[in-house]
């Protein structure tokens, strides 16, 4: 069971991640807190926090790194509306382990929950970007490193812009293994879509062989 701590100001949208974290048979909501003050009351130590970046006695990313400095195994990802390239660079260099925005799926939003309790950075649609920008400050940002060869060759051929079944034909797999390895690349690159996994490797200097 995977316990939570939800904080963010705004009672409407506090009650609706209440809700759908109690929807999963895999998730405990721990507590729950509408600012800095209350989540630093907190006393019991959750799995994963989910933090909103504007928070009426302050910022979201400094409680979080307050938060992983207390607790130093649990993970602490922002919730927010807003896509600021900036604000994900200040969380990665922070520490926490990831960025998501409210506009995402509720479903998604849960499987990050479970994504990042297993140890996996997770970044919502459209922070690709300013992921690679941090591996600067960030330097665990590149989950190139927690790949294996096996997906090293496939995210090249994928680069090379080879669909799933020019990329099964390559490597003498099924296309269906093939789907399931891009899939696991995905989750280790902690970013949300194939697309998203083929522009973060260009940024990093993956190319077709000459």
């Amino acid at each position: 069971m995977i316990t939570v701590l939800l904080v963010d100001d705004h009672p409407i949208v506090l009650s609706g991640l209440a809700a759908l974290v109690q929807s999963d048979d895999g998730l405990e909501l721990q507590a729950t807190a509408r600012s800095v003050a209350e989540a630093s009351a907190v006393t019991a130590t959750p799995d994963v926090a989910l933090v909103d970046l504007d928070l009426p006695d302050g910022d979201g990313i400094s409680l979080g790194a307050s938060l992983k400095a207390r607790w130093p195994a649990a993970r602490v990802v922002v919730l927010t509306m807003h896509a600021d390239d900036k604000a994900v660079i200040r969380s990665l260099g922070a520490g926490l382990d990831g960025y998501l925005l409210k506009d995402a799926d509720p479903e998604d939003i849960l499987a990050a929950i479970h994504t990042v309790a297993r140890g996996t950075m997770v970044l919502g649609r459209g922070t690709t970007a300013a992921v690679v920008a941090a591996a600067a400050v960030a330097p665990r940002t590149d989950g190139l490193a927690r790949l294996d060869a096996r997906e090293l060759e496939i995210l090249e051929l994928l680069v090379q812009g080879l669909t799933t079944s020019q990329v099964a034909a390559r490597l003498f797999l099924a296309p269906k293994t093939i789907r399931n390895r891009v899939s696991d690349l995905v989750g280790k690159l902690g970013v949300a879509s194939r697309e998203d996994a083929i522009e973060f490797a260009k940024a990093s200097g993956i190319g077709p062989r000459r």
